[in-house]
């Protein structure tokens, strides 16, 4: 009886992981035990998975993966593809790329992180693209979502995507403004049978343009969501509140979620990029954003949920739930958590920037990290990702923290918040080892409580 493994399931591992497959598919991997990968490893169309020499062990995990659909019966010597063959990869794991293929925009954002409309982390060649491909391969990177700038800006955005695809990579989100999403764009992502989530940037109704800085940009959002949900691209949205137009919120909500919107997530505007030129002018205090979250939360419930909804660390909740959860509570409480990673999405998740250096995530760019971060157009991701200030930097344990920052030590609620977010912390004017202000104020000021209460009014 012969095995071979089924034709979207490849066999991967990295340095202290070596024991994984990997969904070709989604892109996601699964790690396993070294008898679970034993045995996967004979599905190879060439072994007699009923001869004595293989382990009655061996055997049993072979059928159950059988009917679990990882491995299908073959005809001796059917093989499988040299992509599905095991490929150890010689540096630490990372799940998803999340990358800026360009620093360039349309638009002219006054909250950009890039400072895109001046374009001031430019754009990579297509062949220097073509290489961090090659390198995101080496490194067995599943998943990679595509943002910029504005993605679609780039004339060669779809040779980018054949790339990708060539590599079996899957492109699981593109992040875009929206301006440039048409049918002739659509048309050529069905023809490659991918269906990637796109991520529309939608900043309150009525003050979309506003914040763009070009006027109609809210109804090109608006055309945009609606010609993909027609075509049946899934959506989410992000969207940045200020001062001004924070009241706007539930309406916000509402209207999406009536266009077909799934999923949104809610920020206030970032002291960084662009919007250090508005001087604070329209920021919001943390008390107006977590009054603001409180007010909506009843009147979400109310309509039922229609949307999942991330209001920041704040609050989280799927559509059609009856229970939420608030990510500001990181961590389990336990002696455990001294040991955990200060970001969780940060080890598994990297961004490369416009200009191909490394960070653990977007809205540290422009920000004053602790140490001069890789750039894979001078260095290779296998180096970055094995020995480098990046690595380093999403490595660091919660007991450093601790070690470096007395206030969050002394705090009772150190081993739930983990001292927040990264970012958070140093756009506050804090040090990366330094507290995240909003999700202290959290927990000082008892808003689960106040969550609590309102969920159940």
């Amino acid at each position: 009886m012969y095995y071979r493994l089924n034709e979207r399931i490849a066999l991967r591992g990295w340095e202290k992981l070596p024991y994984a497959v990997q969904e070709t598919v989604t892109g996601q991997t699964e790690f396993i035990g070294e008898k679970e990968f034993m045995a996967l490893s004979f599905c190879n169309g060439q072994v007699d998975i009923s001869s004595p020499v293989i382990l009655p062990i061996h055997q049993e995990i072979i059928q159950k993966a059988a009917q679990n659909g990882v491995v299908i019966p073959c005809e001796q010597g059917e093989g499988i593809d040299a992509f599905q063959k095991y490929r150890l990869a010689p540096c630490r794991f990372i799940d998803k790329a999340h990358w800026s293929i360009t620093g360039k925009c349309n638009l002219r954002c006054r909250h950009c992180y890039l400072s895109a409309p001046t374009a001031k982390y430019g754009e990579l060649t297509t062949a220097q693209c073509l290489d961090i491909i090659d390198q995101l391969a080496e490194a067995n990177i599943g998943r990679v979502s595509l943002t910029g700038g504005e993605p679609l800006v780039r004339r060669d955005f779809l040779q980018l995507v054949d790339a990708i695809l060539a590599k079996r990579m899957v492109i699981d989100q593109i992040y875009t403004n929206g301006v440039l999403v048409n049918l002739k764009l659509l048309d050529e992502l069905k023809a490659r049978h991918i269906n990637p989530e796109f991520s529309i940037s939608f900043d309150g109704l009525g003050y979309h343009d506003w914040m763009r800085g070009v006027p109609g940009s809210e109804e090109k959002a608006v055309r945009a969501i609606k010609l993909l949900r027609e075509n049946g691209f899934e959506v989410s949205v992000e969207s940045a509140f200020t001062r001004d137009s924070i009241h706007t919120l539930t309406d916000t909500v509402l209207f999406l979620a009536g266009l077909g919107v799934s999923y949104i997530k809610t920020n206030p505007v970032a002291d960084s990029g662009n919007w250090l030129n508005e001087k604070g002018k329209y920021n919001l205090t943390v008390t107006e954003l977590y009054d603001a979250y409180l007010d909506f939360i009843p009147k979400f419930k109310a309509a039922g949920a229609p949307m999942t909804v991330m209001l920041g660390g704040f609050f989280y909740c799927q559509k059609g739930a009856n229970e939420y959860t608030s990510h500001a509570r990181r961590y389990n409480g336990t002696e455990a958590m001294l040991r955990q990673t200060l970001c969780m999405s940060a080890r598994t998740t990297m961004y490369i920037s416009a200009d191909g250096t490394l960070l653990p995530c977007i809205p540290l760019t422009g920000l004053n990290l602790p140490s001069e971060m890789p750039n894979i157009t001078q260095t290779t991701l296998v180096q970055a990702l094995t020995d480098s200030n990046y690595m380093t930097l999403i490595d660091t344990r919660l007991d450093a923290l601790l070690a470096e920052n007395q206030e969050c030590a002394a705090c009772e609620h150190r081993l739930v918040c983990g001292g927040g977010c990264r970012a958070g912390a140093l756009s506050g004017g804090e040090s990366y080892l330094g507290r995240d202000l909003y999700t202290c104020f959290f927990f000082k000021h008892h808003y689960a409580d106040k969550i609590e209460e309102r969920w159940n009014s």
